[in-house]
């Protein structure tokens, strides 16, 4: 219509002439009509100048939020190099979680908020864009990007939700190279190495491309291995104070690589967990722990381990039928649900209204939940309201300390006084002497596990874990 219209005044003047000129041909006045003819091009021209500014301005920007876009940040980057600006992508960590959760409104609703938080925090010199998805960037002109990483830590009101959102950053330089796409690329693989490694934010290093292009084979590796049967489950005794008996078992998954050797779950978790084979090899770890802990009670009876306990990833808890598929395995493998304990950790479930709710779902099928490496989180008490756990998991780095007067002995001795108050089964990990175990039953704990009791093995060796406690 907006062209119908141009192109209708643009010929209205030459229109006039040609009637003029077929029925009066000895009476037109040319003056006016050209005078006329004149203000009407300079109109129009006007006009297709705003247009063609106006193209220009929606082609450098984000249709959702309004932000520049990556054309436009190239365009920035490119005036930027040799200067000392800082380019970081930042990248919203579970933003698949929200959308499948709460509907693509509310996570388009999340992405305007962030959008307008960095912008309301970056200066006229600093460019916020948006990548795509949940991918923003910054090109920051005197390197600091603190201030865009605090914003991001405060709540986020979409609609009818407030939602608290979790970022990983990767930061570069964009003073040493040439090359208008290197900061970009150097920044994301810094975000890449921080989601990896569990950080918030993490400068760019050379190093780091040695590291990304590890994990990109790793990955790789990854589905061949489950292809192939290449991984395989080990088990550490989980045993009762004062006599050492095996009450339950941890469930360990080992690799064992064709050309690395046997790779550690340290190495191959964080990496299945970006590429997301984590949800298959979680169902795999699952599935295999829960028949061996079937088989144990039909070949040991009284002797068999009472549980296995199974790790679960922040992953597999933000999928929507996890409970599901607990559920499932239990009813093909034929293990009663009070022999299952799903283990999660505090960074898992930590402000995530989806993963609360698996847990709910798997607690009401008659599964344990057991809260992992208790203690390392920075709400661990607050979790202990809104988790429905079972189990607390004291972590290794405070029963280090039982026995001496450090800040850590101190905080081993309350966990146990919490539990005991909340009606919770505490389970010291790490025990790794006799006299650590030892004093951890004078402070009142009656499970524990450690190598002092067994370290992780392919099958059950019941007899190897006894260790009586000294009269």
């Amino acid at each position: 219509m907006r062209l119908l219209t141009l192109a209708s005044s643009a010929l209205l003047a030459p229109g006039v002439l040609l009637v003029q000129g077929v029925t009066r041909p000895r009476d037109i006045d040319w003056l006016p009509v050209g005078a006329c003819a004149v203000v009407l091009f300079l109109l129009v021209g006007v006009r297709m100048a705003g247009l063609v500014r106006q193209v220009r301005q929606l082609a450098v920007r984000d249709d959702l939020t309004g932000l520049a876009n990556r054309r436009e940040l190239e365009l920035r980057i490119r005036a930027a190099l040799g200067s000392p600006a800082t380019m970081a992508l930042i990248d919203l960590d579970d933003f698949k979680a929200i959308n499948d959760r709460l509907g693509h409104g509310v996570g388009d609703r999340l992405l305007i908020a962030v959008a307008e938080r960095l912008r309301s925090v970056a200066r006229p010199c600093d460019t916020v864009a948006r990548l795509g998805g949940d991918e923003f960037a910054l090109l920051v002109q005197d390197g600091d990007v603190s201030v865009f990483a605090a914003a991001l830590e405060q709540p986020f009101s979409a609609g009818t939700h407030r939602l608290l959102v979790r970022a990983s950053i990767g930061v570069a330089d964009c003073r040493d190279t040439t090359d208008p796409f290197e900061p970009l690329r150097r920044a994301d693989v810094a975000m890449y190495a921080a989601k990896v490694t569990g950080g918030r934010q993490l400068h760019y290093d050379a190093g780091l491309d040695a590291r990304a292009t590890e994990h990109a084979e790793l990955g790789a590796d990854l589905r061949t291995g489950l292809d192939e049967s290449q991984f395989f489950m080990v088990y550490q005794p989980i045993v009762a104070l004062p006599d050492g008996a095996t009450v339950a078992v941890e469930a360990l998954v080992r690799w064992r690589h064709p050309l690395r050797g046997l790779v550690g779950p340290a190495d191959f978790i964080p990496v299945a967990e970006h590429n997301g084979l984590i949800v298959e090899l979680g169902a795999w770890i699952l599935r295999e722990s829960c028949t061996r802990m079937a088989s144990w009670r039909a070949t040991l009876g009284e002797r068999a381990p009472q549980r296995v306990s199974v790790n679960a990833s922040a992953r597999q808890l933000s999928e929507p039928d996890f409970a599901g598929t607990v559920a499932a395995v239990l009813a093909d493998t034929g293990l009663p649900p009070q022999c299952l304990v799903i283990e999660v950790t505090e960074t898992a479930v930590f402000d995530s209204d989806t993963a609360l709710g698996t847990l709910r779902a798997i607690k009401a099928l008659g599964v344990r939940i057991a809260l992992d490496d208790f203690g390392t989180g920075h709400s661990s008490l607050g979790l202990l309201q809104t988790a429905p756990v079972d189990i607390l998991k004291v972590d290794k780095s405070f029963i280090d300390h039982v026995g001496t007067p450090s800040r850590q002995a101190v905080i081993a001795r309350a966990l146990i006084d919490v539990s005991n108050h909340l009606e919770l089964t505490a389970i010291a990990e790490g025990v790794e002497t006799a006299a650590q175990a030892e004093e951890l039953y004078r402070l009142g704990y009656r499970f524990v596990q450690g190598y002092h009791f067994g370290r992780p093995a392919p099958d059950l060796a019941i007899s190897d874990s006894q260790h009586q406690l000294a009269a």
